[in-house]
């Protein structure tokens, strides 16, 4: 059967090789207004990009661009209990039955070794419309038990991410150590995206589940 709904988490691990900056640039120090080279200091490797980008927050905004590899994985989680079909009918198996939401995406993020406390900024469409998933409804034929599953996938991702600068046309806007030194673009960024998927699952019972649930050998 196995329809999807994107739920719960996303995990974004980036490697600090790939966090370079795009490239060369400039940016304007808050206090004096002088010219400061994106390498030097903050951005001066890639490990320390990887950390800036891991606490910048809603200053930032990540926007995915395209899948690198495969998906991987992990072991299934059933969600709620199994549902057995005794009856002659198809039956349905919805979302609802296992009292999940998996119509409610919330993000966690990583960034290499650095986990992250306050969320950037997401762009959702690319990810919704590049991401397998749909409503979680199944069909449980006649003599079928079936489940809701829940599976974290991993995927390499590369994306971009836009650091906003202060608001210069408010003059109380507040200024911090990410905003200070933006606008800023970091492109090609690959890291790792971790999310959940909802399935339902489904298969003829053995004898004795008939036996068990049923109160016979076959569907009645």
């Amino acid at each position: 059967m196995g329809s999807m709904a994107l739920a719960a988490t996303l995990c974004l691990s980036i490697t600090p090789a790939q966090a370079d900056g795009g490239g060369g640039g400039w940016v304007s120090h808050p206090s004096d207004g002088v010219p400061v080279s994106q390498g030097d200091g903050i951005w001066s490797t890639p490990e320390k990009v990887a950390e800036f980008l891991s606490d910048c927050g809603e200053d930032c905004t990540f926007t995915p661009t395209s899948w690198v590899g495969e998906p991987t994985e992990s072991t299934p989680r059933l969600v709620g209990a199994y549902r057995d079909n005794c009856t002659t009918s198809d039956s349905d198996l919805k979302q609802g039955d296992a009292e999940t939401t998996g119509e409610t995406t919330v993000i966690g993020m990583s960034v290499g070794a650095n986990p992250v406390s306050v969320l950037p900024k997401i762009e959702h469409t690319w990810f919704k419309q590049n991401t397998e998933s749909s409503d979680t409804t199944g069909h449980i034929k006649p003599g079928e038990i079936g489940w809701i599953d829940e599976v974290s996938v991993t995927r390499k991702a590369k994306g971009n991410w836009h650091l906003n600068g202060v608001d210069q046309s408010n003059p109380f806007a507040p200024v911090n150590k990410h905003n200070s030194h933006g606008p800023h673009d970091f492109t090609d960024i690959e890291g790792d995206i971790t999310y959940k998927i909802m399935r339902v699952q489904s298969r003829p019972m053995t004898a004795e589940e008939r036996t068990n649930r049923c109160g016979n050998t076959s569907p009645s």
